[in-house]
């Protein structure tokens, strides 16, 4: 590991990287006190697309597992509250009431 004052790290950036790369830490002070450390950034793979779209079907199955296959939706829940609306009788319309005078 190696220890480098700030003032003199700026002058060297290129060859600091260079040896975290290689898998040294190198630590970064200032007026003597421990200010940060630099370390490798760990190699992560990327997931294929592949992968990637196996892994949403799966999401979206579990979503459609709680949320029920062949559950009305809105249009036809929308639908039926009409029919149950116009059964009710004349009181029920879809137009706004007109305001009343005097308010």
């Amino acid at each position: 590991m190696q220890t480098v004052p700030i003032h003199q790290a700026k002058s060297q950036l290129s060859e600091l990287i260079r040896a975290v790369e290689n898998g040294e830490e190198v630590v970064l002070t200032r007026h003597g006190k421990r200010v940060i450390r630099l370390i490798k950034e760990p190699e992560t793979e990327q997931p294929s697309i592949e992968a990637r779209r196996q892994a949403i079907q799966q999401e979206l199955e579990a979503l459609r597992s709680k949320v029920g296959r062949g559950q009305p939706g809105f249009q036809e829940l929308w639908e039926e509250h009409k029919r149950e609306r116009d059964a009710r009788g004349e009181g029920w319309t879809d137009e706004p009431k007109a305001p009343r005078a005097g308010r």
